[in-house]
C-alpha cells in the first residue's frame, strides 16, 4: 500500500465529520440552555397567577459561566432589535417630510439661513413724481449752498477752421459770488479783446454761460418746465435717473431774454443729486446756439457742484456753417463767510 494513501486513510478514520460536530454544538447550546427551561413554559393557570414568585435558580461557580452567557444571548437580540426598529421609523419619516414639502412647494430648495429676522426690507422702488419731487428738493438744496460759495470761472470759446485749427479765440476768466437776494455778481478778472471773426459773441452768450450752462434748468422757475422721468442708466459706474426737461409753452423768438434751457438730466440714484446736465438753450432766433454739456463733482462733504462745461458743434447759419467749440471750468470754491448787501438809502435833505 502507499503511504501516503495509508496516512489519508488514517487521518479520515480519527477526524469526526461535518454532521458530528454540528451535533455537538448543539448539544452545548441545549446544555447551557437548560437551565432556563422551566421558566415561562407552563401554562397559565389561576393558580399559577397567585403562586408565590419562584425562587431564582442558585448561582454557583460551577454553573455562574453558562447563566452569563445564556442572558448576554437573550439580551444581545433584543438590543439589535430596538437599534433596527428606531433606524427604520427614523428614515421613512425624515423621506416623507422631505416629500411633504417637495409637494408643497416643488421649487423649495434648502440653503443655510444668513440672514436675521428682524432685518429690514428691500425698499420699495420709488415713482417718477417721488423721484422728480427728490429732485427739486436736492436741487434746491444745491442752489442754497452754491449762494454761499465763491468760485471761479475759466471761459475759452473758439471757432475752429477746416483743418481743425483754431481761427478765433474769446476769453473771460471771471470771479463769482452772490449777494443776498441769490444774484450772481460777475467780476471779471482777465478778458482780453476777442479774436474770433466769423461770428459775434453776444449777451444771450454771455447769459448763458452763468445761467443754464452753468446750471441747467432753473429751480426757482420749475414751474415754467415739464419734467418727465424717462428711466435709469448707467453713468460712470453708477445707477441714474435720467429727466427730460422741456419748457411748458414754446420759447418766445422775440423774448430773447426769457432764456429756456431744454434737455436731458441725471441724478445720482442715492442722493438725487444732478451729476451731468445735456442740452441747449432756447429761444435762438436768428442766432445759433450749441449743445452742451456740463458736468458735476464733489467739490467738500455732500456738496456737488458744477466743475466742466464743453460743447463741440456745427452752427449752421443761413450764410455759412461756422464750426463753434466751448470749454468752461469752474474750480476754487470757497465758502463765503459774509453776503455783499445792496440796500437803498435816502440821502438827507441839505441844510
Amino acid at each position: 500500500m502507499n503511504p501516503q494513501k495509508e496516512m489519508l486513510s488514517s487521518w479520515n478514520s480519527t477526524t469526526p465529520s461535518a454532521a458530528t460536530i454540528g451535533t455537538s454544538i448543539v448539544a452545548k447550546l441545549s446544555n447551557r440552555i437548560a437551565p432556563r427551561q422551566d421558566i415561562g413554559t407552563r401554562p397559565l393557570d389561576r393558580a399559577t397567577l397567585n403562586c408565590p414568585a419562584q425562587t431564582p435558580p442558585q448561582i454557583t461557580p460551577a454553573n455562574e459561566e453558562d447563566y452569563v452567557m445564556t442572558r448576554k444571548s437573550r439580551l444581545l437580540p433584543t438590543g439589535f432589535g430596538l437599534l433596527a426598529i428606531t433606524v427604520l421609523t427614523v428614515c421613512p419619516l425624515k423621506g416623507q417630510e422631505a416629500a411633504r414639502v417637495s409637494l408643497l412647494n416643488p421649487t423649495l430648495t434648502t440653503r443655510p439661513f444668513n440672514g436675521s429676522i428682524d432685518s429690514e426690507p428691500p425698499p420699495m422702488p420709488l415713482s417718477p413724481k417721488e423721484i422728480i419731487a427728490a429732485f427739486l428738493k436736492s436741487e434746491g438744496m444745491t442752489r442754497e449752498a452754491l449762494n454761499q460759495h465763491t468760485f471761479k470761472r475759466d471761459v475759452v470759446l473758439q471757432t475752429i477752421g477746416p483743418n481743425g485749427q483754431v481761427t478765433g479765440e474769446y476769453i473771460r476768466n471771471s470771479q463769482f459770488l452772490f449777494d443776498d437776494r441769490g444774484n450772481r455778481i460777475e467780476r471779471v478778472l482777465y478778458h482780453p479783446a476777442s479774436t474770433i471773426r466769423e461770428m459775434r459773441i453776444t449777451k444771450e452768450d454771455i447769459q448763458d454761460l452763468a445761467g443754464a450752462q452753468l446750471l441747467g434748468l432753473d429751480i426757482a422757475e420749475a414751474g415754467k418746465y415739464r419734467l418727465t422721468y424717462l428711466g435709469t442708466e448707467v453713468l460712470d459706474s453708477r445707477a441714474a435717473f435720467l429727466i427730460d426737461v422741456a419748457p411748458a409753452t414754446t420759447p418766445d423768438a422775440q423774448r430773447m431774454k426769457e432764456r429756456f434751457f431744454v434737455g436731458r438730466i441725471w441724478l445720482d440714484a442715492t442722493t438725487f443729486n444732478v451729476i451731468k446736465v445735456r442740452g441747449v438753450v432756447e429761444p435762438q432766433g436768428k442766432q445759433r446756439f450749441p449743445m452742451f454739456e456740463t458736468s458735476r463733482s464733489l467739490v467738500a462733504a455732500a456738496l456737488v457742484f458744477p466743475n466742466l462745461t464743453t460743447a463741440d458743434e456745427i452752427l449752421r447759419f443761413p450764410a455759412r456753417d461756422i464750426h463753434y467749440r466751448i470749454n468752461v471750468k469752474y474750480y476754487d470754491y470757497q465758502r463765503f463767510a459774509s453776503k455783499v448787501t445792496i440796500t437803498e438809502m435816502d440821502l438827507p435833505a441839505a441844510q
